[in-house]
């Protein structure tokens, strides 16, 4: 039997120019994904103004996930995340997160951005706007932290959450139970005690019926990653749009405790006085600032200029659900 991979210790701070040089393409000419890259999606997406995504991440041979917090995974030294957008098959920008050191602040974050001629994708620093004669934008690195830094981990979207589904369903890439069966976890994913589990590859989803899923699962994906207690809009707000694995109960998880029928903090909506004002979408704070563009008011505040109408028909759709 072969002794298994030595995993990478820490390296230098990486001083990537170009997108070409991080590792994703096997054939940087032809634009081919290197096979070691694994394609994967969210079953809840971040909207990002329309745009068409792609994503792909490596783990260094003999290397796992740190699942011992199932809600906060931790990857290991060497692991990179890349999210490609593009817009009618136009590409515009790749960005990228990478571990490559032991401390809370050693990850790489970063935003290349494509050529007009689709040949070649340069580092950013300062981001970029109006990307190849479109709206999207790119972010500035210094800004990235805003939304990463509400997880332990610095990654968003590759989740026991986001990733625990049946298999054969619309989304690319593995889901929980093929992580686990494939070793790539440290623990094992193990369903709340309170849960009954129809499907044991699918041991945690998002709690309620399918328009409270549909909501809660929006929310936890657009908002969550900043609207918890480790984000950074946590200071101002204390409020939590981040659900758990532990969540069986919607009406008992901490996102509905946080937000239904509690007065605003930080934001003053005048008319409008709470988060969520149960049967009344329109006295919501959450239904409103989801709807604003172009100003303080927005949510999200970074990364989009046209709002995602699926996104406010789910959660309208939620908010008048609910019993007055």
């Amino acid at each position: 039997m072969l002794p298994l991979p030595t995993p990478p210790g820490p390296y230098p701070r990486p001083a990537y120019s170009s997108l070409m040089e991080t590792g994703l393409y096997a054939d940087v000419t032809a634009l081919v994904i290197d096979p070691a890259a694994v394609a994967f999606e969210p079953t809840y997406r971040l909207w990002s103004d329309g745009a068409t995504k792609r994503r792909f991440m490596k783990l260094p041979p003999g290397t796992k996930i740190d699942s011992t917090d199932m809600d906060h995974w931790v990857f290991p030294l060497g692991a990179k995340f890349w999210k490609e957008f593009s817009l009618d098959g136009v590409l515009l920008e790749t960005r990228l997160v990478e571990r490559y050191g032991d401390g809370p602040e050693d990850y790489w974050f970063g935003s290349f951005v494509w050529n007009a001629t689709q040949t070649d994708a340069t580092f950013a620093v300062d981001g970029q706007n109006d990307i190849n004669g479109t709206m999207h934008d790119a972010p500035r690195q210094k800004d990235c932290g805003a939304c990463h830094r509400g997880d332990a981990g610095r990654v968003l979207g590759f989740s026991a959450l986001q990733l625990s589904r049946p298999s054969g369903g619309p989304q690319v890439g593995p889901t929980l139970a093929d992580l686990a069966a494939g070793n790539w976890l440290t623990a094992a994913p193990v369903p709340p005690a309170a849960a009954l589990v129809a499907d044991p590859g699918v041991p945690f989803t998002v709690p309620g019926d399918p328009t409270t899923m549909a909501a809660l699962g929006y929310l936890h994906a657009n908002c969550g990653h900043c609207h918890n207690p480790n984000g950074t809009s946590w200071p101002d707000t204390q409020m939590v749009l981040r659900l758990s694995t532990s969540d069986v109960d919607a009406t008992a998880s901490a996102v509905y405790q946080s937000i239904l029928n509690q007065p605003l903090q930080y934001w003053r909506g005048g008319a409008i006085k709470v988060r969520v004002a149960p049967g009344m979408p329109d006295a919501s704070a959450i239904v409103a600032r989801m709807s604003f563009r172009g100003s303080d008011d927005q949510m999200p505040p970074l990364a989009t200029e046209i709002v995602d109408p699926d996104g406010i028909a789910a959660v309208r759709a939620w908010v008048a659900s609910l019993a007055p």
